[in-house]
């Protein structure tokens, strides 16, 4: 979808005017890619090649790219080069094709890296004052809202006690993925699997970060948790929509409406599913019991943040779980069946490690270093999704800084 061409990996400018960015990208340019684009005369925005808004469409639309950008985006870099401009509305768009300028761009990256506006995000949360999350908060209240977040997140020590959480849901999808194979799939095919993978990263991230079980891998979904699936994925395709078009606009869009609801329902679910957890943790205080729970029973009784923020949070991990995770597993799947004697490997590694119907443990991952290499590389080689929107340039009263400001998308290649 054009939501993750436009959002997987880069920064994007939001308006059209970008003024002073002519000559501060120019020094990007000219410092990192004399060898690629050659001469030594600075690079300003205009220099850059690239489709025009019109031509994006047609690539998008008249040649049928909308639902596999990431190989326009490879089409492209053999058309104009390792850096190129493009055009979807009011959006200007610098996108790297090449490994050693991303790096270049990693490397800049500050303390409180500026993340693009999502003006489309940021706006319906205004809209209905509801607090900014991961995704859409920017600068020192981003910082201090990941130092939250993170700990519980990524930190071994707190991951490991998510096991018990993730191996049953684990366990439910492959007795699902078996049972279709036996009664869709003549005992050999299973059909629609990254539907599937889908439904399982869904039911994996909200017993997780909401702990408790939305009924994915049920054999009939629950209407809300269906409901909850399908407004996920209508905020995803109707935000590359919206974002086309100037703010001015968008209250006479005739899907603006569609896609506030959309979002209203998230949010509805995510306040209930959070309300929820509160009243279990006071019913615990009124007894006089210890109160114990993972991720979102930690946020709460931290008081680190308030209950919007916490909501604001949620709401925004879930959607920044589910693409990544049930994405990086169908990559790393497509590449497994393509390299039949890794997968081999893969397998003797997995059973000499936990032999029989033994259910793995964190511990156990650590012994698997195959296992990691493949989702590395998996991760390394293949497209997800939105990922991090990086800004390497600081403009200040029309003064050039050291960490210069630019408009980037990062393009993986075949090469």
């Amino acid at each position: 979808m054009l939501s993750h061409s436009v959002l997987r990996t880069g920064l994007f400018l939001c308006k059209q005017d970008y003024g002073g960015i002519k000559c501060l990208t120019s020094v990007f340019l000219t410092r990192t890619t004399s060898a690629l684009i050659g001469g030594d005369k600075q690079k300003t925005m205009d220099d850059l090649d690239g489709p025009s808004f019109l031509t994006s469409l047609y690539w998008l639309f008249g040649k049928g790219y909308f639902q596999t950008t990431h190989q326009m985006q490879i089409e492209h870099s053999k058309i104009y080069g390792p850096l190129w401009k493009s055009k979807y509305g009011p959006l200007v768009v610098v996108n790297v094709a090449n490994a050693d300028l991303i790096e270049q761009v990693l490397r800049q990256e500050g303390r409180h890296p500026i993340r693009t506006d999502m003006p489309h995000w940021r706006g319906y949360r205004k809209l209905r004052n509801h607090a900014y999350g991961p995704l859409t908060e920017m600068g020192v209240e981003w910082q201090r809202i990941r130092s939250i977040l993170n700990p519980r997140m990524l930190k071994p020590k707190h991951v490991s006690s998510y096991t018990n959480a993730i191996n049953g849901v684990v366990s439910d999808f492959i007795e699902k993925v078996a049972k279709l194979r036996t009664t869709k799939g003549n005992e050999v095919m299973v059909y629609d699997v990254a539907g599937e993978l889908y439904k399982f990263a869904f039911e994996g991230i909200c017993s997780v970060l909401f702990e408790t079980r939305m009924g994915c891998l049920n054999d009939v979904v629950p209407e809300e948790t269906q409901k909850f699936i399908f407004s996920v994925g209508e905020m995803f395709r109707l935000s590359p929509i919206v974002i086309l078009f100037p703010k001015s606009l968008w209250p006479y869009l005739p899907f603006w409406k569609h896609f506030v609801a959309v979002w209203d329902h998230l949010f509805k679910v995510a306040d209930e599913l959070v309300q929820k957890k509160m009243t279990e943790i006071q019913e615990m205080v009124k007894h006089g019991q210890p109160v114990e729970g993972e991720y979102l029973t930690h946020l709460l009784i931290s008081e680190q943040m308030s209950f919007t923020e916490v909501l604001g949070s949620i709401t925004e991990l879930l959607l920044a779980g589910v693409d990544t995770t049930s994405n990086t597993i169908s990559w790393a799947l497509y590449h497994l069946a393509r390299e039949p004697e890794i997968q081999q490997k893969l397998y003797e590694e997995v059973i000499s490690v936990c032999p029989g119907e033994k259910v793995p443990c964190s511990e156990d991952i650590t012994r698997m270093p195959l296992l990691k290499a493949i989702i590395r590389e998996t991760l390394r080689y293949s497209i997800f999704c939105i990922s991090q929107l990086y800004c390497v340039i600081n403009i200040f009263k029309g003064i050039v800084h050291p960490k210069i400001k630019s408009c980037l998308k990062f393009t993986r290649s075949s090469s």
